[in-house]
């Protein structure tokens, strides 16, 4: 496969906020896989970033329609959006069925971040969803090392939870987590086990690569970027998938 460094690297914001291989991933998609594409939706693009992977494309590339996707979005991300017209936002948990007839057919998905957050539909039926309508899938996603097949996190205990997930167990969020596992979440309507807000899975590469040749997607890029911060067990991963 070509080396990512190889492609031209558009003009890069002056911000700290976005990760600059997610910035390589993003040039080498549009300037090398999918060099034609028109159209592209951001999936659960907001949180840490105000959206601005979604910005960075429609400031650098020419796009007909694009949508970015999330439960909650900021003010500067609302009002980043009035200055493109050609920009959907959807509040809404891009897990929702009804989310794909408000896109429609698309050309890119972008998922970085997401898939080890996904439940009900699980990580790999969101794959499922989002195939019917896209004939790209850009994902980086940091994936499971310590075995051979995904493993959901949640099912290996405490403490063990703890040495695999990036928080403290005195986060407000994932103290409560272990403790009222099976209670209702008031603002997501579903068991604190089942939310979105918390690391749920392990993915491997080898289930993630599966997953996409049994719907039918080619691998067209991959790269390790390296250790996702201190944990030995999680690595960040990039890929990029082409419909066959």
């Amino acid at each position: 496969m070509k080396i990512i460094s190889n492609i031209k690297k558009s003009i890069r914001p002056k911000t700290g906020e976005l990760n600059s291989k997610k910035l390589d991933l993003i040039d080498y998609a549009f300037q090398e896989v999918i060099p034609n594409a028109q159209s592209f939706a951001d999936l659960g693009g907001v949180w840490g970033v105000n959206g601005g992977y979604t910005f960075y494309i429609l400031d650098q590339y020419s796009m007909k329609n694009a949508f970015l996707v999330d439960t909650d979005f900021t003010d500067q991300v609302t009002n980043n959006s009035r200055k493109h017209k050609n920009l959907t936002l959807i509040k809404s948990n891009f897990g929702e069925k009804t989310i794909l007839k408000q896109i429609g057919k698309i050309d890119v998905i972008f998922l970085f971040d997401v898939l080890l957050h996904q439940v009900k539909p699980d990580w790999d039926e969101i794959l499922a969803m989002y195939s019917t309508i896209c004939n790209c899938f850009v994902i980086y996603n940091q994936q499971f090392i310590n075995s051979k097949t995904t493993v959901r996190l949640l099912d290996l205990g405490y403490d063990e939870y703890f040495k695999n997930v990036p928080h403290d167990k005195e986060h407000p969020l994932y103290k409560s987590l272990f403790e009222k596992m099976y209670e209702i979440h008031p603002e997501h309507q579903r068991i604190w086990k089942d939310i979105h807000n918390v690391w749920q899975w392990g993915i491997t590469d080898n289930d993630l690569c599966a997953k996409m040749k049994d719907l039918e997607f080619t691998l067209k890029y991959y790269k390790n970027i390296g250790q996702f911060g201190s944990l030995k067990n999680f690595q960040d991963h990039a890929f990029i998938f082409l419909k066959k």
